[in-house]
């Protein structure tokens, strides 16, 4: 599946916590690339944006790491990582130009500035 694939799939679907949101969104795109789930953890057992209201780092970095997803220093193309939008934390998917993004109202696409990536992993093998 490409990205463009991928995407496309994304902006159809409603925004549901646990489901389909800003953690799913870029650990579903691991799992496209034959990677081990790095919200397995975390996957259906929450309702609301709670866990997340002191921030998506720690638990994308023990998700990500522990399913032994490489760090990404230089983001390409497909790319997943935790971006600071307005002072929020979110999972993205960085498209080659901006960071695709699962916000309630739907899929987003955000400008990319020095900065907002906290930090990055490299899911496309090859």
């Amino acid at each position: 599946m490409t990205l463009g694939e991928y995407l496309a799939d994304a902006g159809r679907k409603k925004h549901v916590y646990g489901a389909h949101d800003c953690v799913t969104f870029p650990s579903d795109w691991a799992l496209v690339h034959g990677w081990p789930d790095p919200m397995a953890e975390w996957r259906g057992g929450y309702f609301d944006d709670s866990p997340a209201r002191n921030g998506l780092l720690e638990i994308f970095s023990d998700g990500f790491d522990s399913a032994g997803i490489p760090r990404a220093t230089d983001v390409i193309e497909g790319d997943v990582g935790v971006i600071s939008m307005l002072g929020h934390e979110a999972g993205a998917i960085f498209t080659g130009q901006r960071w695709a993004v699962v916000m309630p109202r739907g899929l987003a696409f955000v400008s990319s500035h020095p900065g907002m990536v906290l930090r990055a992993w490299r899911v496309c093998r090859g």
